[in-house]
């Protein structure tokens, strides 16, 4: 199996129950979102059936967003219906922000495809999505790839106006090699959104999601911000014990950019998108074709 192609679930998985150990996946602080939603229930009633279906799920995962992402992830979904025809996850880990966005696939009308490098993380949400929406599964698809490898999977498919949902790598020069390659089908994006541009940490990590946003559209970036900004005094705005880890104190957890009133600066219009995609990997064949 060549690294960047869709590839198919594995129908095994449903019977497993400790799915996470299963697959290899490992649970770091085991944080639970929706459970702590409450503040934000009677808001937006399409936030209010996915938390309530959310407890419905017996199934040991973990969360990496704020209930205050998951529910403004909603509201933004809401407003922009209507201009979009298939949300394009970045990044799933164990479908946190996957089974949200699934939860909004009835009620707008959209088709969502999940991509990660890492299989175990693609095959994990989509059992998660499965089990909380199997009214929605048939219009989900997974690609086992990066975001370049998609975007030159699908330069020839239908024209779907995109939305993007980034939460993937966080590394400065692959979230530039993430952004930059969707300017080779920017007419069909409707929106952009990314997780994390508040995170810092170790500089071998080089987590600076944000200032990636800034390389490739400018320093004029236009965007509505999303999530939780944490006080200076809050215990997450210093280096945590998994990897140093931090928030910057008042700044926003994502951002959304309409891409009506955003442009790309980076790259240049003779650039091939061949520059921007990974060497073709070749992996053993680990689910049916």
């Amino acid at each position: 199996m060549i690294l960047g192609t869709f590839v198919s679930p594995d129908p095994s998985l449903e019977a497993i129950s400790d799915l996470a150990t299963h697959l290899g996946v490992k649970i770091n602080s085991g944080y639970r979102a929706l459970p702590n939603a409450q503040e934000f229930k009677g808001r937006n009633r399409f936030f209010d059936l996915i938390a309530d279906r959310s407890s419905t799920i017996e199934l040991d995962c973990e969360d990496q967003c704020s209930a205050k992402y998951y529910f403004d992830l909603v509201q933004t979904l809401r407003d922009l219906n209507g201009e979009f025809g298939r949300v394009v996850e970045v990044g799933v880990y164990m479908g946190g922000a996957s089974s949200v966005i699934a939860g909004c696939i009835e009620h707008f009308h959209f088709d969502l495809d999940l991509i990660d490098t890492h299989l175990p993380h693609l095959l994990f949400a989509y059992e998660r999505i499965r089990r909380l929406y199997p009214e929605s599964i048939g219009r989900v698809r997974l690609f086992h790839g990066d975001l370049p490898s998609y975007v030159r999977h699908v330069l020839d498919e239908r024209s779907d106006k995109y939305v993007i949902h980034h939460d993937g790598s966080h590394n400065f020069e692959q979230v530039v090699r993430d952004m930059a390659s969707l300017s080779f089908i920017q007419q069909r994006l409707c929106a952009i959104i990314a997780q994390d541009t508040h995170l810092r940490g170790a500089v071998k990590y080089m987590s600076f999601v944000d200032m990636a946003m800034y390389a490739v559209f400018g320093l004029d970036l236009k965007y509505a911000p999303i999530g939780t900004a944490y006080a200076a005094h809050d215990s997450r705005t210093d280096p945590n014990q998994y990897e140093g880890n931090y928030f910057m104190p008042d700044a926003p957890e994502g951002f959304v950019l309409p891409m009506a009133v955003n442009r790309f600066q980076y790259p240049h219009p003779t650039m091939d998108m061949d520059q921007f995609l990974p060497p073709k990997v070749i992996l053993p064949l680990a689910v049916a074709a």
